[in-house]
Formats: C-alpha cells, structure tokens, sequence
C-alpha cells in the first residue's frame, strides 16, 4: 500500500526529491530536479488522455514511479554517476520513460537507450527528449525480440534495465542478449523475485547470466518491498535466443 502524503504541491515534491538525491549522494542541479517535476506533470496530464501508467493521481505517480526509480541509485556501488560515465545504458520497455528519462537527466555524461514498441509512448518520449534537451538519449522504437538479433543491438550494452515490462520469463530471454560480457542488468522487482530466481536460476545461467545478488530497496513513503535483482553477462547468449514472443510464451523450455 503506498502512503500518500496529503496536500502536496511542487514545493514538496521538489524537497523530497532533492533529499532523497542528496541522501543516495547523486549530484544534481536544481535544473536537474525542476526538470523530474516537470517530467512528473507530463506525465499526469498526459496520463489523463492516454492511459500511460497505471497510477492516477499525481501523488501515486511521484512515489510509486519517480522515487521508485530513482531508488536504483541508492546501489551506489554498482550504480552510481562515476561508474555509469561514458557507458551505454539501455531501458528496456521504457514505457513513459520511467526510468530512461530520469537516467536521461541525471547520467548526463552516459548514453542513454529507450526501448519502446509503443507507438504512442515514442511520441510522448520524444516530445519529453526534446523538451528536456536531453541529447544523451535515443529511442529504439521496434519489439526488443527483433532488435536483439540485429548486430548493432545485441550484447552490445554496458548496463541494462527493466522495471514491470513482463513475465520474468519472458522478460529474462528478451533482455540478457542485449548485455555486453561483464555488462550488468538491473531488475526492479517485488518480493517475488525470491521464488523467480530459485526457479529461473538454470534458465538465467542458459542465457549467459549468473546472479550477483538481490538486493532490497527502501523507497520513502512507499510501504511496499522493492527490490533490485543485479544479473552479470558472463559469457555470450546462445543464437537462438530470443525466440519468437509466441514461442517464449508458449516454452517449457527451462523448466
């Protein structure tokens, strides 16, 4: 259940983005934050025409999407601006951005890759692109199963994310052929990831990948447990993966 925080305005929302920032030891500008508010308005009134996020109310969206994104940053030892500088990052099944954009804005010396399908969530990205000058940034706009076998794409990312994009198993086989060897992925999950990882396990080593660790996530005023699952590219991908969506939907493969 989140906690929403009754009578809010810009003001709070700047202050408690600002502190959670300072907190995770992000360096930021006030450009930076003024540019997440804005980003969050976006986002409401786009919302309200098109049903982009599944949150409804401005409040929900600033917890439950902004922080909770911006929460990976509290990884600071395996994600943090130092390490991500000059390095390509690709957000898999970016959706509204979230969390590409954000990356977009305070990973200014990184390259940042937006994957999205959707044709309707690419206009809004890149309107948000442009408004935010955020030159960093490019949008891969083709269904990831088909970008991964494409040589300029495939195992070709230092660090990759996803946050609610798919079934664990499906979202494993479209998104680990993407990652270089020694590149990293981070997962936003819930606390099923527990069970995911103890039945994916075999599947995740098939890939390419071993499990570095899961690690909770305190995200304020947010009373649900997060978590990121971080997954290290140890040698490459088999070809045949990934498969047609169809196929993967229907495999038994790896269990």
């Amino acid at each position: 259940m989140i906690l929403i925080i009754k009578n809010t305005s810009d003001i709070n929302y700047h202050d408690i983005l600002a502190n959670y920032l300072n907190e995770m030891n992000v360096n930021f500008s006030d450009e930076d934050v003024y540019k997440i508010i804005t980003f969050l308005n976006e986002i409401y009134n786009f919302n309200n025409v098109t049903n982009i996020v599944g949150s409804k109310t401005k409040d929900e969206i600033f917890y439950r999407h902004i922080m909770d994104c911006i929460s990976i940053f509290s990884l600071n030892k395996e994600f943090n601006q130092k390490i991500l500088a000059q390095e390509s990052i690709l957000d898999m099944g970016t959706g509204a951005g979230l969390p590409g954009i954000l990356f977009s804005i305070l990973l200014r010396n990184s390259k940042v890759f937006l994957l999205e399908k959707n044709h309707k969530k690419v206009k809004f990205l890149s309107d948000m692109i442009s408004k935010f000058n955020l030159a960093n940034t490019s949008i891969i706009n083709y269904p990831a199963e088909y970008v991964a076998k494409d040589k300029k794409y495939r195992e070709s990312f230092d660090f990759i994310t996803a946050r609610a994009v798919a079934k664990i198993n499906i979202l494993l086989e479209l998104i680990i052929p993407f990652s270089k060897i020694n590149g990293k992925i981070f997962l936003y999950k819930s606390r099923k990831v527990f069970l995911e990882v103890e039945e994916y396990n075999k599947f995740i080593n098939k890939l390419g990948c071993k499990i570095n660790k899961i690690e909770e996530i305190k995200v304020p005023y947010l009373e649900e447990f997060r978590a990121i699952l971080i997954m290290d590219k140890v040698t490459k991908t088999p070809k045949i993966f990934p498969r047609d969506l169809s196929l993967i939907k229907k495999a038994n493969l790896f269990k």
